[in-house]
């Protein structure tokens, strides 16, 4: 019979009651006041309650499985312990990735990496969500320069709105150029800027989050492209060399990360960005009808109800932008330890063009919140 089987159990049970039976019934028997009498009574109380606690430490092993062979509770459980090895790699380290010079360092006025830095392309192929994107990386002339050969350089993850074309942050925006410039001139510091787009499974927009059943958009870019891009190039180590900025889906998708993520992400900026979860054509169902999902991607609700991210935040919008009003009420809740700082053109439409007015801002600004090593 083995120890937890119910029928043990059951046994036991009875036992015990049958022993209380006896006890009773014998008590009056043994009732002299000789010595023979007293050891009988004291042999009688004895069992009873031995029986009664042996039920009572079968019955809870059984439900606890403290131990769950008589083997196991004599202690002569004994035989080899073999390892079933099974097929997977486990945990293995990012290799860094193929990197291709971009034929848009020309176009862009880059010429000599050494003094003007240079654009490659490169794909990010998440170990952990399966996902890839490709991506736009500049590097500053530091990064070539024999000097800085040491340096680990913070590094902005820059993202377009949906669906998006990173090319309009060198081509349209101009910044490399602003980069190049800024940091000549003293006003920033040398930084390598990942440029890429929001869209992760095309043509869905995911709004970068962790959709049930679905793709795992936030979990890509707040892991497996941290991972790829720190194996392929000398990135700053800690978190504070970290920032992400994007404009449109990409500013929600800037702040989300920023705030979800912070020990990755020390700043986030967002360049006319929403703040709250959205659901439409684009996206379908990110948050498999659950509410706590869809609150937990509510960058308000959050505000509102959860403790405040310890992270920089910039919120770029002009005052006549549509979600101006979420912009405003974000940096009204917002408590320390988060900082959120605005920037908030009397106009400007969301359009390219206040787009690039605003970005050399938005880029001293993250050059103030980053460190480098």
């Amino acid at each position: 019979m083995q120890l937890t089987s119910d029928a043990f159990v059951v046994l036991l049970t009875v036992a015990a009651i049958a022993t209380v039976a006896l006890t009773v019934w014998l008590t009056p028997k043994v009732s002299g006041s000789g010595i023979k009498h007293v050891l009988a009574r004291l042999g009688v109380l004895v069992a009873c309650q031995f029986v009664i606690v042996l039920a009572l430490a079968v019955g809870i092993n059984s439900y606890f499985l403290f131990y769950s062979t008589w083997n196991d509770l004599l202690g002569t459980t004994s035989g080899p312990v073999k390892l079933e090895r099974g097929r997977g790699t486990g945990a293995q380290p990012a290799k860094p990735v193929a990197r291709n010079v971009s034929e848009m360092n020309k176009a862009s006025g880059l010429h000599d990496p050494k003094t003007d830095g240079r654009i490659e392309e490169i794909t990010i192929r998440g170990a952990r969500t399966g996902l890839s994107l490709d991506a736009y990386v500049y590097l500053p002339p530091q990064y070539f320069q024999p000097e800085f050969a040491a340096r680990r350089f913070p590094v902005v993850l820059t993202l377009a709105g949906y669906p998006g074309d990173p090319r309009n942050f060198i081509e349209r925006q101009e910044l490399p150029k602003t980069a190049k410039d800024d940091t000549k001139a003293g006003r920033t510091q040398p930084m390598i800027y990942v440029i890429t787009r929001t869209t992760v499974a095309p043509p869905r927009d995911t709004e970068c989050t962790d959709v049930p059943s679905g793709p795992q958009a936030e979990t890509f870019f707040a892991q497996d492209a941290p991972e790829v891009l720190s194996a392929t190039y000398r990135l700053a180590a800690d978190h504070r060399g970290w920032g992400v900025l994007g404009q449109s889906t990409g500013g929600y998708c800037a702040v989300k990360l920023a705030m979800l993520h912070s020990d990755r992400y020390a700043a986030g900026a967002s360049l006319g960005g929403y703040l709250k979860a959205v659901k439409d054509a684009t996206t379908g169902d990110l948050y498999g009808g659950s509410k706590l999902v869809r609150n937990d991607n509510d960058l308000l609700w959050r505000l509102e109800h959860l403790p405040p991210p310890p992270t920089s935040i910039l919120l770029a919008s002009s005052k006549v932008e549509r979600d101006f009003p979420q912009a405003r009420k974000f940096a009204s809740l917002a408590k320390p330890p988060l900082r959120v700082d605005t920037l908030f053109p009397d106009d400007g439409g969301h359009n390219f063009g206040t787009f690039r007015r605003l970005t050399p801002e938005i880029m001293r600004w993250m050059s103030a919140q980053l460190k480098a090593g």
